[in-house]
């Protein structure tokens, strides 16, 4: 059963007055809080690495290192050049368990890219712990070529290493997305079709439009979303196609970034907002309320 941040959160402050009470290693002791870490949890314990206390300082780094989140990486190297002789031991510890994991990630690729089974379930638990922002390029490449319960595996590695960046987690969708082998007579298709439905039809019927329906915006937003998800795991695959590819890449992304901020300012109209003509300008009417009104020229009537 997972741990909420809350009860986290009491249970972390509860050892961090123990601490400033005089008992050592009140934190950092706790197998209940080493064990039942997560990633999301570091903003409650990052907070205290600036704790005007230096036992609570070096406590909490100790914590951060027993479970190696590496977060916490800049701030304890600023630490250890600026702060109190304890803070800076508990720094060193901090840094030594880190490049002891670092040390280890060559021979889990190894591993991953090799082996199968419960060797490769293994290695892929103990990457998910020792795993850095820059393995996620490595470890997609692997996540594209296994399948069934090994990529699963793989991506539960990714999610967590994902989980542990900030700025990979506005990325999650696309990174968790599986990655395509090169095929460029497949890939030039997609381009031709996507092209067209964003030049063509949605230019011709979508695009004129200040109002349309939630099914339309849902549709519209739905196959952008999925050309995003195709074009960013294509990227890698563009230095074995032609330059023709290259071209229609290009294009295409020029045209979901117009269409995107296009939809973006519509008014999708809900079933209970409907749309029809105004009788005076032929412009759109829209329902609510029990009142029917024009836009444009402000012509109201009742439903």
């Amino acid at each position: 059963m997972s741990v909420s941040r809350l009860g986290y959160l009491e249970r972390f402050l509860g050892c961090v007055d123990m601490v400033m009470a005089g008992r050592r290693n009140a934190v950092s002791g706790d197998k209940w809080l080493v064990s039942n870490y997560e990633p999301s949890f570091y903003s409650v314990l990052s907070k205290h690495l600036r704790s005007p206390d230096p036992r609570v300082r070096a406590d909490v780094v100790n914590l951060l290192a027993a479970v190696k989140e590496r977060a916490a990486l800049d701030i304890v190297r600023e630490l250890r050049t600026n702060d109190k002789d304890a803070v800076r031991i508990a720094c060193l510890g901090y840094l030594s368990a880190l490049n002891e994991n670092d040390t280890m990630i060559p021979d889990l690729f190894d591993i991953l890219k090799h082996r199968n089974g419960d060797e490769f379930k293994r290695a892929a638990v103990r990457m998910s712990a020792v795993g850095r922002s820059e393995d996620v390029h490595r470890l997609r490449k692997i996540y594209g070529q296994v399948d069934g319960e090994m990529r699963d595996a793989v991506k539960e590695t990714l999610n967590i290493i994902i989980g542990r960046d900030a700025s990979l987690i506005e990325r999650k969708e696309l990174l968790l997305s599986v990655p395509v082998f090169p095929d460029e007579r497949k890939f030039l298709s997609f381009l031709d079709s996507s092209i067209t439905y964003l030049d063509i039809r949605y230019r011709d019927s979508v695009a004129c439009k200040p109002h349309i329906t939630q099914k339309t915006y849902s549709n519209v937003y739905g196959a952008i979303m999925k050309m995003r998800v195709r074009m960013f795991n294509e990227f890698d695959n563009l230095k074995h196609y032609g330059k023709d590819c290259g071209k229609m890449y290009d294009e295409l992304i020029r045209l979901m970034e117009w269409a995107s901020l296009d939809l973006s300012g519509k008014e999708a109209e809900t079933a209970g907002s409907a749309v029809t003509k105004c009788p005076k300008c032929g412009e759109e009417m829209r329902s609510s309320g029990g009142i029917r009104m024009c836009v444009d020229c402000g012509i109201k009537k009742s439903l």
